[in-house]
């Protein structure tokens, strides 16, 4: 009887001392990073340029303290593959900083990438993976765009400065069977700044000459032109003209 009445006691005891214990505090798990946003691609000249910016905010909606980097990878892939994603052989292209991206370029919120390592006929799929500083990664988000033949350049630009303004000429583009002219691309930078990622005219150009107002005079201004069309299902801006300098005068 003394036994079984030591045997209940330590029942109770240890019962009161488990309710009464939390144990070591675990830590809390590392945030998820939402996926890269606003993702870009197409065929500029002879090379692919890829667009994004990151995420802000983690998959719970907590916001994002750190600015993440981007682990970039790419494969290639037969265009007549009907599931080039079923065999992913994709390998790490660049690791991006988000301060300090090259070979990518920051404008504002936005980052662009030119990938000159590509091939008429192959097709290029890349991977966009956001890496927190604790190492968490995002889920990825994929692009595909298979490269095709470049278009020429616009031939015979005519480039003549005024007083605050430039004024541009150029040859129509001659069309290649089954392409289809969307329009042209004007492309302007100063001596100091980088190529220019996106064009003047918010919309292509349908006719083959434009004007640049509101320009400063005694600056030196740097153009070249870029003829947008469509193959297929795809657009492709093509390569760009030699850069036209003109500089604007008062008086002229």
């Amino acid at each position: 009887m003394r036994v079984a009445n030591i045997l209940i006691a330590l029942l109770l005891l240890s019962a009161l001392t488990a309710c009464g214990h939390k144990g070591p505090v675990r830590p809390l798990k590392a945030k998820r990073p939402g996926p890269a946003t606003a993702l870009e691609i197409r065929q500029q000249g002879e090379n692919l340029l890829l667009g994004w910016q990151l995420p802000t905010r983690n998959l719970d909606g907590s916001a994002i303290e750190t600015a993440p980097l981007l682990d970039l990878y790419r494969m290639t892939f037969d265009p007549q593959d009907d599931c080039p994603e079923c065999f992913d052989r994709s390998t790490l292209l660049f690791s991006i900083e988000p301060d300090l991206p090259k070979p990518a370029q920051k404008f504002g919120n936005r980052y662009l990438l030119l990938d000159r390592q590509v091939q008429v006929g192959i097709g290029y799929q890349y991977k966009f993976i956001i890496r927190s500083s604790a190492g968490e990664t995002s889920k990825p988000a994929i692009l595909r765009l298979t490269f095709g033949e470049p278009v020429a350049p616009p031939q015979q630009i005519e480039i003549i400065p005024h007083d605050r303004s430039v004024a541009l000429s150029w040859q129509p583009h001659r069309l290649a069977k089954g392409d289809t002219l969307l329009g042209y691309q004007i492309y302007r930078k100063q001596a100091t700044e980088p190529r220019a990622r996106y064009p003047l005219n918010p919309k292509p150009l349908q006719k083959t000459n434009f004007e640049d107002f509101n320009l400063e005079n005694g600056r030196s201004y740097r153009y070249s032109i870029r003829t947008l069309i469509k193959r297929g299902n795809q657009e492709i801006e093509g390569v760009a003209s030699a850069e036209q300098i003109a500089v604007p005068q008062a008086g002229i």
